[in-house]
């Protein structure tokens, strides 16, 4: 699989099992290093439109792969840690590199000052009243793992979860009761 060929499967007519597809035609190529390099690529010669889909198609792909098979991602974590996961920009990728990054953090450890800027990316994230609601969800999530390891995650998490309850849509209501009680102290 060429990267013409990724960026034009992941630009086509969007189906039912369309991530599913593709991912199983990115693993079946041997081509999840492609992948990885297209999601976290910012692709600026592609129209603005395109530019979009493709980066947030690759990410929902890449999200994907990491679930069904978590190996074939563990290659890209030291690189999703230190530089991806901090730097995506896009709102509709951010979603499924939280979600990624919040399962990720149970399975791999990544160095103190990544980890914090891990925790940073999260926090913007989680606070920003513009950040669609499950990015913020995630985010939140992403936090619950660095909480007994960044000590600011720590002192602030209470704060964090009175922030997220003002206004709160009924998403971030159900998590709250579920896992982000203020005070609590399980590691869910």
């Amino acid at each position: 699989m060429t990267e013409a060929e990724l960026v034009r499967s992941l630009s086509e007519r969007f189906y039912s099992d369309f991530a599913d597809t593709v991912a199983r035609r990115v693993r079946d190529a041997d081509a999840v290093d492609l992948l990885y390099r297209v999601a976290t690529s910012q692709y600026g010669h592609l129209p603005k439109p395109a530019r979009h889909k493709v980066t947030f198609r690759s990410a929902y792909v890449l999200e994907k792969i990491y679930f069904a098979a978590p190996d074939a991602f563990m290659p890209f974590a030291g690189a999703f840690c230190d530089r991806d996961f901090p730097g995506c920009a896009d709102p509709s990728a951010q979603r499924h590199f939280a979600k990624i990054m919040a399962d990720l953090l149970g399975r791999y450890t990544p160095d103190f000052s990544s980890l914090d800027r891990i925790a940073e990316t999260a926090a913007q994230w989680a606070v920003d009243p513009g950040t669609k609601v499950a990015v913020r969800i995630w985010a939140v999530e992403v936090l619950k793992h660095c909480r007994e390891r960044i000590g600011w995650v720590t002192e602030s998490w209470d704060d964090l979860v009175e922030t997220m309850a003002h206004d709160a849509t009924p998403g971030i209501e159900c998590r709250m009761r579920k896992s982000w009680n203020p005070g609590r102290s399980d590691k869910a």
